[in-house]
Parts: structure tokens; sequence; C-alpha cells
């Protein structure tokens, strides 16, 4: 990765102060690279949302080159707005502006976090009468460590527009709201993929629910098919689950249609970090009306020598774990 322009803004929501900076970062400046490198790494191994910018669209207008401000005016322009839309939100935190552009593997990027605050105790050295007396202080503008996802902020290949983007949700006069994404950017996103997939889940949960089908067999099922698509294509294809999870019913693949097109699911769900997606849906998790807390590999649960569930007359479920050679136990001190 490397650094063209780096500029910090600060958005002080306590003293209801925007001090705009006038120069940008030096790139020499020690930890810079490091720190910004780290954030987007994080960045793009989230769960963002993603959009397209139009010619005619507020963002792309503002970062158009063939504009003549400078760089330190560009982002002057979009904290300035940012800032007059979060005056009117007390619960959105103060926090740092940091925006860069940078390339990487051949093309360029526009990066725009915003660092929330989060106060920390710090030590303070006084004097009081001439006598030293070690103190500690609250310190209201700590900026997020380099290994945390940003709170709030998008990314704009400059290449071909596309953008992805991270927001919170705040309360705003007894409603919980976001306001980055269409106030701010002026962008319409995609939902994230976390969102798509829990919105898949409730669809298949739906669908259980209203055919009696065993909840915690449909949902293994689901995730195995989810864990398999993501390993061969990187890929989701929703109607194929439905077509495995409710083969020859019908009236179950109609209802699960149905309940995709009410959660605006009509289409295959690309997986961008196919190895997160890999690694979150590589473990079967159970939990038992007992209490007790199972998590079995997927490659074990679909071995039928390993595990088995097993379906009784009076209704109740038996787990066989079977072939064990050895047991060790867990405890952490």
């Amino acid at each position: 990765m490397i650094l063209k322009h780096v500029i910090l803004h600060i958005l002080d929501q306590d003293a209801h102060q925007l001090i705009l900076s006038q120069n940008e970062m030096s790139l020499d400046q020690p930890n810079l690279h490091d720190y910004l490198e780290k954030q987007i790494l994080k960045f793009n191994v989230s769960d963002y949302q993603t959009s397209q910018l139009n010619a005619d669209d507020y963002l792309a207008q503002v970062l158009d080159d063939s504009r003549t401000d400078s760089f330190a005016d560009k982002t002057s322009q979009l904290a300035q707005k940012l800032f007059t839309i979060i005056s009117d939100i007390p619960a959105v935190p103060g926090s740092d502006l940091l925006i860069s552009e940078y390339s990487d593997e051949d093309h360029d990027y526009f990066a725009l976090f915003k660092l929330n605050f989060t106060p920390r105790f710090a030590h303070l050295v006084d004097y009081e009468d001439d006598v030293l007396s070690n103190k500690l202080i609250v310190n209201q503008a700590i900026l997020p460590n380099a290994g945390t996802v940003p709170d709030e902020g998008l990314i704009v290949d400059l290449m071909d527009g596309s953008v992805r983007i991270i927001e919170k949700h705040f309360q705003n006069n007894g409603q919980r709201m976001a306001y980055f994404a269409e106030q701010f950017a002026q962008l319409s996103p995609k939902p994230s993929v976390k969102n798509e997939l829990q919105g898949l889940k409730q669809a298949v949960k739906h669908v259980a629910d209203k055919f009696d089908m065993p909840l915690h067999e449909t949902l293994a099922n689901t995730q195995e098919i989810i864990y398999e698509n993501v390993s061969d294509q990187g890929v989701v294809s929703p109607e194929k689950i439905g077509e495995v999870l409710f083969d020859q019913n019908f009236s179950a693949q109609e209802v699960y249609q149905e309940a995709l097109e009410s959660r605006s699911i009509k289409h295959d769900i690309k997986i961008d970090n196919p190895l997160k997606y890999q690694k979150k849906y590589a473990t079967q998790k159970f939990v038992l009306d007992s209490g007790i807390q199972i998590s079995i590999p997927i490659e074990a649960y679909q071995d039928k020598n390993q595990v088995e569930l097993i379906n009784n007359p009076d209704g109740k479920i038996t787990l066989m774990i079977k072939g064990i050679d050895d047991i060790k136990n867990k405890f952490n001190a």
C-alpha cells in the first residue's frame, strides 16, 4: 500500500466545534502508514455494505479529478457536511475524521474513516503547593487501536467507483437510526453479507416453523450448504438452498420464496471474504435444553461414523458421538 495523501479533521461534538486542518499530514510521520494500513485491512474484512458511484452522485462530484480543489479543500467540504449532520444527533460521539488516498495493486482508493472517541484513563503529573502529585484523569479523545475496525467510514475504488461502507445506528428522538450512508454519502447501499445471511436464516426458520420441521436439523443443513457454497464458489445461492432443504415439498419451497422476497433477497449472495465465512461456518454449534453446549467440526458432523442425531419415538433426541480415542479437558486457569 502506498499512501498519497492523509489529512485529519476533528469533529468535537462536546464542544460543538469543527476543527479543519489546512495542511495534509506528513507521510513520514512515524507509525502513520502502519496505523492506516491496519485500519484499511480491518475494514476490508469486516461486514461492510456496498454501493456504486454514478457521475452525478454527491461523493463522485466531490472526488472528481477534474476539480482544481486541493485534497485539503475536498476533505474539508466532506467534514463540514458530516459535522452539520451529526450536530443534530446528540448520541453520535465526537471523533477524528481520518481521510486518505492510497494505491494498492494498481488501483487508487479514497478512504474516509470516522474514528469515534473513546474515554480512557490516563495519568497526569501535577504540582500542588510545589509538591509533586500524580493523578488519574479521563482523556475523552482516545482513538481506537489500529487492530480494530473503524466505527464508521467508507472506501471508494477510484478506478471503478465501487464503494464499501460501514455505519452504526444511534438513538435519535426515541428512534434507532443510521445517517452515514444515506444522509452523508447520499448513497443507498446494499445490505452487508452478514445481514443478507441473517435474512436467509430467518426465511429458513420461518418455513421450518410453518411445516413443523426439526429446527436444529434444518438450520444445521443450511449452515452446511452455505459452508460448501462459500468454499467452492464464494457465492451463496438462496434458491439452491431451498431446493435442497425442501426437496419435493413444493408448498414449503413456495413459502420459502415468499419469505426471501419479503426480505429483498432475490439474488445470489456474493462473499467477498470467503475465508472469513469458511471459518465462521466450519463448526456446527448446538445448545441443548439442559444447558449443554456442543461444538462439532462440520466434517465430523457430516460423518455418521463420528456423530449421529437420532430422533426417538418419544420425541426426544439422542446425540451420539462415536469412535473416541482420547478426551482432553480444556480447563483454563
